[in-house]
């Protein structure tokens, strides 16, 4: 049967503990349900895109907190999943995606970054491997549709500037409303494509062909919950 996963989701297959029962539902049961996700974080990092391509579009470079990228010569607007896939010979499984942003290198190749509405504290490194499976996946992807090579990845953390300083800054509020400022953090990911992705296509295609969902696994949270509701429907 055939397969497409999306980057993101692809992400779920690279944590070791992962269970696969669960991961065996989601790839059946596309829409999954309470899978709630605020819209208001689609509309900031679409807001990122746009600043920033406006910054370079009126001054010629693109901000200095993109600087630890390196020399970017141009953006290129990410082309939509649908032309943004590609399909592994060996387990059949179609990739897909959209990059937040993806940036043309002067002699350097390309840039893929990914957006996180949110402050980088030590405690994001626990999703670490789902975000650079992510990336990873976009430059899979990348270096088969035109893009190659993809010689850098990274996430860049906007995390919103909430203290009492910026809050009291006279520029803060307008006659609109109030305006929230952002922090970056670049943090960068390995490029390692084609060393992490196959793998990874071919564990996807492994859980989806199984008959019926495997065993869970003893210590997740949610196969319990549901074990638990239906012990008490029964």
């Amino acid at each position: 049967m055939p397969l497409v996963i999306s980057a993101k989701n692809l992400g779920a297959f690279a944590v070791p503990s992962a269970c696969e029962r669960c991961l065996w539902v989601q790839l059946h049961v596309q829409s999954l349900p309470y899978q709630v996700f605020p819209g208001i974080f689609s509309s900031i990092d679409s807001y990122n895109k746009k600043v920033i391509h406006a910054h370079f579009d009126r001054e010629g470079r693109m901000p200095e907190w993109l600087a630890p990228l390196g020399d970017i010569a141009s953006y290129i607007p990410p082309p939509s999943y649908h032309k943004f896939s590609v399909t592994d010979s060996t387990s059949g499984v179609t990739l897909r995606g959209t990059a937040d942003g993806i940036f043309q290198l002067r002699g350097k190749g390309y840039a893929i970054v990914d957006y996180k509405t949110a402050k980088y504290t030590p405690g994001q490194e626990g999703l670490l491997p789902v975000y650079e499976t992510q990336l990873n996946a976009y430059a899979y992807i990348g270096n088969r549709v035109g893009f190659a090579p993809i010689s850098q990845l990274a996430l860049i953390y906007m995390e919103p500037v909430t203290n009492d300083i910026a809050a009291s800054d006279v520029l803060t509020t307008n006659n609109e409303g109030f305006a929230l400022r952002f922090s970056a953090t670049i943090v960068p990911v390995g490029v390692q494509p084609d060393v992490t992705i196959p793998p990874l296509l071919q564990r996807a295609r492994r859980i989806y062909d199984l008959a019926s969902p495997p065993d869970p696994q003893p210590s997740c949270k949610d196969c319990q919950a549901v074990t638990s509701l239906i012990r008490t429907m029964s």
